[in-house]
């Protein structure tokens, strides 16, 4: 063990003591322990998703965790297409009221995700009166129309907004995804769903998100979309980075360089959906269409924890935490917010993904709302840094 990583868990070890997680009540667990959110205020803001039971109420747990630790709030579901206007014209908005409103009780930020994607956007957006896909002017009008309304209900209160999600190709010699989005108005659709935001809302900041791109393969292709964006003057102001790491990859200094190379552009860069999994998987995207398949034989192999995480496992995860908020934090000036994927490891996309069924270990906090070792390790990069400006 390294003598960083060594120092790095003591510390950990010592904040832990006085957490006690063994009551019955799951309230008093997150609460018990100082606010993730003070240990980061005036650096960037610290943010979580809450999903559909949250804001149905039915999972109290995961908003007492976001409104005690986070000041930021993310729509995981409630503001995609398909949650918004399920039908043409027909549109839904009371999970997004809701999570506005609990966001406005605790005085948090609230995020909206995601106005223009490939994936949960209703078939009827892409198909004309005749059945077959709508003209170039159809399918514009719908986009424009679409952005309208939902930014036009959420105006001066929704302050960041995940404009256009996923746009960019995962294949080789292949600039954007082949969407229907594209097919149907071609490239000038991403600068199109900007303009329509923010006429919408002047004053929310509009946000280009998409996984992998601070990855060799893909961050050239983002930063060739990103200039286009800003020759074209379309009204973009900061890039999503999605973070579905492991506690392998990515490398961070390829992130940092990425995060960097952003910056030049002058944009601020979000980090906007961070979860470090712990279990085997060959797959290192976040393509939600994609699906590993898992024999029975394979199970043992592929989800190893089913009963709990074991603590070198846990210690191994928080350190690798721990590194990427100091990174994070040496970058304060231009990052405006770190959203963490979910409350605690139940309610985590990961569980499903690549494989259905299995048992991970993803966020802060545990399935019963215990801080785990990675809260602490997060807690502690953020006090260091808040004694380091006071020197």
């Amino acid at each position: 063990m390294s003598s960083g990583l060594a120092a790095s868990l003591a510390v950990i070890a010592a904040l832990a003591v006085d957490a006690p997680c063994g009551t019955v009540d799951a309230t008093p667990r997150s609460a018990e322990v100082p606010p993730l959110k003070s240990a980061y205020r005036g650096k960037f803001l610290i943010g979580t998703a809450l999903d559909v039971p949250a804001l149905e109420g039915r999972a109290p747990l995961d908003v007492q965790i976001a409104t005690t630790h986070f000041d930021a709030f993310t729509c995981g579901n409630s503001m995609k297409p398909d949650f918004t206007q399920p039908e043409e014209g027909r549109f839904t908005f009371a999970q997004g009221d809701r999570m506005v409103e609990i966001a406005q009780r605790c005085g948090a930020t609230p995020i909206g995700h995601t106005l223009v994607w490939h994936s949960q956007t209703p078939a009827w957006f892409f198909k004309g009166p005749d059945g077959l896909p709508p003209s170039r002017e159809l399918a514009l009008a719908r986009m424009r129309s679409h952005i309208a309304a939902v930014v036009g209900h959420f105006r001066g209160r929704v302050k960041q907004w995940d404009v256009v999600n996923e746009a960019i190709s995962d294949a080789p010699g292949e600039f954007l995804r082949p969407t229907p989005w594209l097919k149907a108005i071609g490239e000038e659709y991403i600068a199109d769903a900007f303009r329509a935001a923010h006429a919408a809302d002047p004053h929310a900041l509009l946000i280009y998100n998409d996984y992998n791109i601070k990855r060799a393969y893909k961050r050239p292709k983002a930063l060739r979309l990103l200039r286009s964006l800003l020759e074209q003057k379309a009204p973009i102001d900061a890039v999503g980075i999605q973070c579905h790491w492991r506690l392998d990859s990515p490398d961070l200094s390829e992130v940092e360089d990425s995060i960097q190379q952003f910056a030049t552009l002058g944009l601020k860069v979000m980090v906007t959906e961070l979860d470090i999994g712990v279990l085997p998987t060959r797959y290192q995207g976040a393509d939600v269409g994609f699906r590993q398949l898992m024999t029975p034989e394979q199970r043992a192999a592929l989800d190893p924890y089913p009963a709990g995480l074991p603590e070198p496992v846990a210690l191994r995860q928080a350190e690798r935490y721990r590194q990427a908020f100091e990174m994070f934090l040496r970058h304060r000036d231009v990052i405006g917010r770190v959203t963490l994927w979910g409350p605690h490891d139940g309610d985590s996309w990961l569980n499903n993904f690549p494989i259905w069924g299995r048992t991970d270990y993803p966020l802060l906090f545990d399935r019963q709302g215990c801080p785990k070792p990675a809260f602490f390790a997060v807690l502690q990069a953020g006090r260091a840094a808040r004694r380091s400006a006071r020197r």
